[in-house]
């Protein structure tokens, strides 16, 4: 949904407020909005409307909703905030900036610009902050002097670096900063780590078999692997290994890495558990495998009780179950292939299509929608409260 906030912000900063109130609001959208918890909040919120509408609408009014697969809200946002701030060029306006920002969820080239975006933002917060209070105060001297400040601001909040004059301390802090070794592992920028993390992931997925082609694409979301990396990573995926010789050797790779940052430790062992659930369940033998990798690198045991009881998958029971086969899905299908299981069914089984259809035919249909309705309900209630 990134970058409702920064857009919403800053449109009505500058029907309100010019030039002055867009900066502002771009700025102010993506702290308030955009970079909290609450734009997953407002996705969840639009993903349970369209639920509503799909087990609601009759099917001559659905199979037209249908077809848009769910792609309307940023033209609704557009048109509507246009429409309010701008009147009639503005609905015309920013309806087609909600479709081409938020209604092409699978063009790769808008996907990359939204997140291209984001970590600008997310890395030049403090020089932008500082900007905008010389451009609002209209002071050359203030934006000279806040971009500075905002610089060194987002250097050492990044970085962890101190600005020393001494060159050969600053050549010493800068081989064994830790916090600098933590922002690139986890922008997935630092190849040593990256390697060391995708080997561990490769020696999990080997566990129970074949790797996946749906591990790797796990590993990749969860480390923003970038397309340059991902040739790489891919090979080292595929390298066989024995497991335990090598679960050891890259375990010590790991330990050497996150020796002096624990924050980066606990971070490790999170994404190892979530590679270890990509299957849906967590197997003794992969169990064992995280201990070893948390033992080797002294991650304090109550931390991994903690993980464990967080990420391993909790068992299902028999009723959700039965829901996974009323829609005919897997234990370990994740929310996407969920939902696009469930819009197939209500085309198919929807029983406003029936034409001349007895009362029992009618019958058996409305109660088949039910069963795949509350199926549905069920398993995305379970899966929201993981």
């Amino acid at each position: 949904m990134s970058p409702l906030g920064k857009l919403t912000f800053a449109l009505i900063g500058l029907r309100f407020l010019g030039i002055d109130g867009l900066l502002c609001g771009l700025f102010l959208g993506h702290m308030l909005v955009d970079k909290t918890y609450l734009i997953r909040k407002i996705e969840d919120f639009i993903n349970h409307i369209d639920d509503q509408i799909r087990i609601k609408l009759p099917y001559k009014y659905y199979r037209y909703y249908n077809r848009i697969d769910g792609n309307v809200w940023g033209k609704i946002w557009g048109s509507v905030l246009g429409a309010l701030l701008f009147g009639l060029w503005g609905f015309i306006l920013f309806f087609i900036v909600g479709q081409v920002v938020f209604d092409m969820p699978e063009n790769l080239k808008i996907r990359k610009i939204k997140k291209d975006i984001d970590h600008f933002f997310d890395n030049h917060w403090g020089a932008l902050f500082g900007l905008i209070i010389g451009f609002v105060l209209r002071s050359s001297l203030v934006i000279c002097g806040g971009v500075v400040l905002g610089f060194v601001f987002d250097y050492q909040r990044l970085e962890g670096a101190k600005l020393i004059p001494i060159v050969a301390l600053q050549k010493y802090w800068q081989n064994i900063n830790p916090l600098k070794l933590w922002r690139n592992a986890l922008g997935g920028e630092h190849k040593k780590y990256l390697e060391t993390m995708a080997a561990l992931a490769a020696i999990l997925a080997e566990a129970d078999g074949k790797i996946s082609i749906k591990e790797q694409e796990i590993f990749a979301h969860l480390f923003a692997v970038k397309d340059k990396q991902k040739s790489w990573v891919a090979d080292v995926f595929n390298t066989p290994r024995k497991h335990f010789y090598s679960l050891r050797k890259y375990a010590l790779d790991l330990e050497e890495l996150t020796r002096f940052n624990d924050s980066l430790k606990q971070s490790s062992m999170e994404n190892l558990f979530k590679m270890a659930a990509a299957d849906g369940v967590i197997s003794a033998n992969k169990m064992d495998m995280l201990r070893e990798v948390a033992a080797t690198i002294s991650l304090d045991e109550k931390i991994f009780a903690t993980q464990q009881k967080m990420f391993a998958p909790k068992p299902i029971s028999k009723k959700l179950e039965k829901c996974y086969d009323v829609l005919g899905l897997p234990l370990n299908a994740d929310i996407k292939e969920i939902k696009a299981k469930w819009k197939k069914l209500i085309v198919i089984y929807h029983p406003d299509k029936l034409v001349d259809a007895s009362e029992k035919e009618i019958a058996e249909a409305t109660a088949r929608m039910t069963e795949i309705n509350l199926a549905y309900q069920e398993i995305i209630k379970a899966k929201g409260a993981k």
